[in-house]
């Protein structure tokens, strides 16, 4: 399927979104991994941080030391922006470029990644959006009961009305695929046509694959299993480890294989 962001049709870029169940659900390294996939499988994708809260995907993938452009970098970048620019100027995980937002920066407005966006689409880049949870998607309420958007909120539903297809990653946990009834429902409402699981384990418990995948009435994209070295290679400044023989190697060349 070809996607359209404000009315551009990409080719031969697509856009997939990703988001949690639930805090802690892994959906950034997901998306990472996804990325990663993709660009070894020979298709042209970029990384796209669009959790305005978070610490940046910069931080995650132990590259945010490196030299490149950041979200706050990107201020001026309106209407008809080069998307081919923007790709070179992004540091890059391995061969993966990202766009990471900063643990200090401010939130990027709408417009501007919007701009970014369809610029990189025009480009025939591949959008893997690491999505925030569907409470900053729509409005915040402030002092005095009024309501404005959600810093960057409006911009993540319109992309989210032209992911061809979005990835929600489950926790084997009966709290998760709870919690994945709702955004399930979200992604529904902002309207996402295909929705797909990643389900992360073990489980801890009973519940299993087919358990998730009947509850939510969802297929299933790919199975990510526990990384044991994932949070020390974190706090290291590593990343995550993707090469072939690496568990979450494995598992990039199987989720971006099944989309």
């Amino acid at each position: 399927m070809v996607s359209t962001v404000g009315g551009v049709r990409p080719d031969p870029g697509r856009v997939i979104g990703v988001v949690g169940a639930c805090g802690g659900a892994g959906a950034s390294v997901v998306a990472a991994c996804l990325a990663h996939g993709l660009r070894r499988g020979g298709e042209r994708a970029t990384l796209v941080d669009l959790d305005a809260h978070g610490p940046g995907a910069d931080l995650l993938l132990g590259s945010d030391g490196g030299r490149g452009a950041r979200w706050p970098d990107l201020v001026e970048a309106r209407g008809e922006v080069d998307g081919i620019g923007v790709v070179a100027a992004l540091p890059r995980w391995g061969a993966v470029p990202v766009l990471s937002g900063t643990a200090t920066g401010a939130p990027p407005h709408d417009d501007v990644v919007l701009g970014v966006c369809r610029g990189l689409v025009r480009a025939g880049e591949t959008l893997v959006l690491d999505l925030p949870r569907p409470g900053a998607w729509g409005t915040a309420t402030q002092r005095g009961g009024a309501s404005s958007p959600a810093p960057g909120g409006t911009a993540v539903r319109t992309l989210l009305a032209a992911c061809d297809t979005a990835l929600l990653v489950v926790p084997l946990t009966l709290p998760a695929t709870v919690g994945a009834q709702r955004v399930r429902d979200a992604l529904r409402e902002a309207g996402v046509p295909d929705v797909r699981l990643v389900l992360r384990g073990p489980a801890p418990g009973a519940v299993d694959q087919g358990d998730v995948s009947a509850a939510l009435g969802l297929p299933v994209a790919a199975v990510v299993d526990r990384d044991a070295g994932l949070a020390r290679a974190i706090e290291r400044g590593e990343g995550p480890a993707v090469s072939r023989r690496t568990t979450l190697g494995r598992f990039a060349t199987d989720v971006a294989a099944a989309l």
